[in-house]
């Protein structure tokens, strides 16, 4: 008891009793009472005080033909200190017609899951995350959610923020998605969605999102924000590695979006169709050995080799004279005839599965 509460007890005792001995000596017991329950060291909390604060970023978003409300442990009390008894959660949700909720008065908020941590049969806990499927949905709704954690004896904590989201029929799926890999890019296009999946005309399209994934990862979307149109174009991927993609058509219904099932997915394998550019600066030149050939070395990052090709004065098509790729920018035609002029012409060669090889380099002429 702080001193001013003190003396207003005092002042109230002393306008009840008369000033008496016996009317003094009840005063003086009544304040050594006092007094010695103000000399605790601590001062006693209310149990409510230590239950749970608010759950930990609440969230709702679709999943297919689901709504799924999930969020994080909380971490401390209502006194701010770490939480250490923690029971459980309800789920409360309340449902306004429309695409918005609520407004005015606050909605009426009905419990629709108990969730005991000890048997968690109506959500899914993984590590401090809660998820609840929400399957109870009716089209020209919006579901407002909140959440209260419990401690012992099923005493509720803290309201937790609202969360909503609209809900209505889905739009149909896209179909007939196509997907044309290039170098280091993927073409894709599909057909325009224009009905609801229950027949009637979808008039609040608000366009496509597009998802990918690799083999062993899990779908990511590719586009912030709805697409317009039914194509796409993904750049700057990696060639020789498989990519997965799927689309879904957007309705907005109000500031929510509400998403289709997926599509047939498709897939692709972007390659490496460049090659290298063709080398420059091409000397013949004879020795007793033979025609000795040099060139500049080629800038390609992903150069495997070097082919050289030689033909004769009269014939149209020149032939390869070496079998494997040379490694260096050199050569020596230890096969050439003295008394021919022959045309030589060298081409670079990438690393890529194709091998896709350059144009031909200038030709030099040589008389040998």
């Amino acid at each position: 008891m702080k001193h001013g509460d003190r003396i207003a007890g005092e002042r109230h005792l002393k306008g009840k009793y008369p000033c008496s001995p016996l009317g003094l000596s009840l005063i003086l017991l009544l304040l050594l009472a006092v007094s010695l329950a103000c000399g605790k060291k601590e001062r006693p909390f209310s149990p409510d005080l230590t239950l749970p604060g608010p759950v930990r970023d609440l969230r709702v978003f679709q999943d297919r033909d689901t709504l799924v409300v999930s969020w994080a442990f909380p971490r401390e009390n209502l006194l701010g200190q770490p939480l250490v008894q923690l029971e459980g959660f309800r789920l409360y949700r309340a449902a306004a017609p429309g695409s918005a909720p609520a407004e005015g008065c606050a909605p009426d908020f009905v419990l629709v899951a108990d969730i005991d941590l000890a048997y968690p049969k109506l959500a899914v806990v993984q590590g401090e995350t809660v998820l609840y499927r929400d399957r109870e949905l009716r089209p020209g709704r919006c579901y407002s959610y909140r959440v209260a954690a419990y401690g012992p004896r099923g005493l509720p904590g803290a309201w937790s923020e609202v969360v909503s989201h609209a809900w209505g029929v889905l739009p149909r799926a896209p179909g007939l998605l196509t997907v044309k890999a290039g170098d280091r890019e993927v073409q894709l296009s599909w057909d325009q969605v224009n009905t609801l999946v229950d027949g009637t005309p979808i008039k609040d399209l608000a366009g496509y999102f597009v998802y990918r994934r690799t083999p062993g990862s899990d779908w990511q979307r590719l586009t912030p924000d709805p697409l317009a149109v039914p194509r796409f174009h993904d750049v700057a991927l990696e060639n020789e590695v498989e990519y997965n993609y799927m689309v879904r058509a957007v309705r907005r219904l109000g500031q929510y979006l509400l998403m289709s099932l997926d599509s047939p997915w498709q897939s692709a394998l972007p390659q490496d169709l460049t090659p290298p550019p063709p080398p420059l600066n091409l000397v013949a030149v004879p020795t007793s050995n033979g025609v000795e050939l040099r060139w500049e070395p080629s800038p390609a990052p992903d150069l495997a080799g070097y082919r050289v090709y030689r033909r004769r004065a009269g014939e149209a098509k020149a032939v390869r004279l070496t079998p494997a790729l040379l490694r260096q920018p050199y050569f020596v035609d230890t096969q050439a005839v003295r008394g021919q002029t022959y045309y030589y012409t060298v081409t670079a060669v990438d690393d890529s599965p194709r091998g896709n090889e350059s144009p031909p380099s200038a030709e030099a002429a040589l008389n040998f």
